[in-house]
This record gives structure tokens, sequence and C-alpha cells, in this order.
């Protein structure tokens, strides 16, 4: 173990997600911030990043453009400083070490902005977006508040343990879900969620196959939260990457292997 204690490791394997307190600080904090401000600024944004305009807001003429957004993905590839000193800082590797083991391959991030009046996002598992292209369950994200993160602000909310069930899901392409979101055949009325609210500058990691979801901002803040995935080097690929991946793979730690994630030819 690197970073985490044993008793973290232990909820962490019993419930699929984890939270840890001031996993930044106040100036690496600051300078997160403003990295992804200066993206959202960028309208269109920089190289290969992504948005996404939130439904609920899309036709508000009193708002900015920029003021609709409610994701931006591929951040850490637009940006070199927020790849090297969030995305591949030590602390942040041996948090992801204690829990995937040591080979550790950076995926990609998505940065919600759920400004005020944004939408919520229904009960899924991620892995019903990743498992399509890449197998394996070593992959999980570090979702890092970057603005506080309360119920009125539209927190995460997971089901404690339900990451040892892989569920079906109906693919959305509709214009209204998440980057074309995957939504399971299940009631979420007979589910147990456990909110989780954050202070700016804590995190929450989480599994890639527990059940999570998000309420709409009904506040005057926005809750601004950046998701940085990790896959196991031990994952292979399925079939290529969708168009909304374009970038590779960056390799973190350890090593890669023929046929996994994070390994190309020549």
């Amino acid at each position: 173990m690197k970073a985490l204690a044993v008793e973290q490791i232990g909820a962490w394997e019993r419930n699929g997600f984890l939270k840890v307190e001031n996993f930044v600080d106040a100036d690496e904090l600051a300078g997160i911030r403003g990295i992804m401000e200066g993206l959202v600024e960028q309208d269109p944004p920089h190289g290969n990043t992504l948005i996404d305009i939130d439904p609920a807001l899309a036709d508000r003429t009193d708002i900015p453009r920029t003021e609709k957004f409610r994701a931006l993905m591929h951040a850490a590839h637009a940006s070199r400083e927020l790849l090297e000193t969030y995305t591949l800082r030590p602390r942040t590797l041996d948090v992801v070490e204690d829990l995937i083991g040591p080979d550790i391959v950076y995926y990609t991030d998505q940065t919600f902005l759920k400004p005020p009046g944004g939408s919520g996002a229904p009960a899924h598992q991620d892995n019903a977006y990743w498992d399509v292209f890449w197998s394996g369950k070593g992959k999980l994200s570090v979702w890092l508040a970057l603005d506080d993160s309360t119920m009125e602000r539209g927190c995460t909310q997971f089901v404690p343990g339900s990451h040892r069930q892989v569920l079906q899901h109906d693919r959305d392409f509709s214009k209204d879900a998440l980057f074309g979101g995957a939504v399971p055949d299940l009631d979420p009325d007979q589910l147990d969620f456990e909110v989780v609210e954050l202070k700016a500058g804590d995190a929450c990691i989480h599994h890639c196959e527990i059940i999570h979801r998000s309420g709409p901002n009904v506040s005057d803040h926005s809750r601004r939260g950046l998701v940085t995935i990790y896959f196991s080097g031990r994952c292979t690929y399925t079939d290529q990457p969708s168009e909304w991946f374009p970038h590779r793979m960056i390799p973190a730690r350890g090593h890669v292997y023929p046929g996994c994630v994070g390994w190309y030819e020549g």
C-alpha cells in the first residue's frame, strides 16, 4: 500500500466507492480550476476535447453558451499542465495503484460542469460505456470536486455493493443523453442510494460497475467535478474506440502489455 489505509481499501472492496478528503490542496485546486476555466472559454474547445450542452439549458437566451456546458471531455489530452500536475502526479497514481494494481493506464477524463439549473444523470454503471471497447474489471474513476458537491447542487449518489453485479444497459443516443448514455433496466426507487457530498478538493473514487446517479442542480452555484479514468494495464481491447475517444491512452505507471490497453505498435 502506498497511499491508503487497510480500512480504506476494505471499504472500497465492500462498497465499490471511497471518499478521500483533501485529495488536492488549495494551490493544486486553484491551478486545476484555472486550467478547466481556460479550456471552457476556448469555445470551441482545444484539440480533441469535446463538449456537451445541457438540454435543460439549451434554449435559454439569457446566459452565454459556455454557461450551458454540462460536460467537457479529454481535458488532460488538451492540457499538458493538467496531465503532468494532476493526472500523472505520484499522489494520484499511488491511490489508484492501491486499488487496481501497479500497471496503470490513463484513459481519459470528463469534467462535469453542472451549472445552476443543470440536469442530473440517471442511474447507470460506467462499464456499460467502456466494456464495448475494453474488457477487464480493473477500471475506476477519480471524481475530484472543483466546487463543493452537495445534495442541492446535484452530488453523486451510489448504491453500496452494487459493483458485484453487471446490469444489462440499453444504450441511448438521443440528444439528451450524456455522451450517448447507457441506462439499465431498473427501478431506482427500489435501490438504496448513499449520498456522497464533497468539499472542494475532496475526491470520491468509484468502481467501474458501481450503480450511481446524480440529481439536478437546484442551487445558484455550479457543481464542477473533474472525473479522471484509469484502467489496469491488463485490460484488453474488444473493439475499436468510437469517434468520441480519438486519442491514445497514456501509460501512467508500471508496464504495458501486447494486446492490452496502452500498447501501441511502432
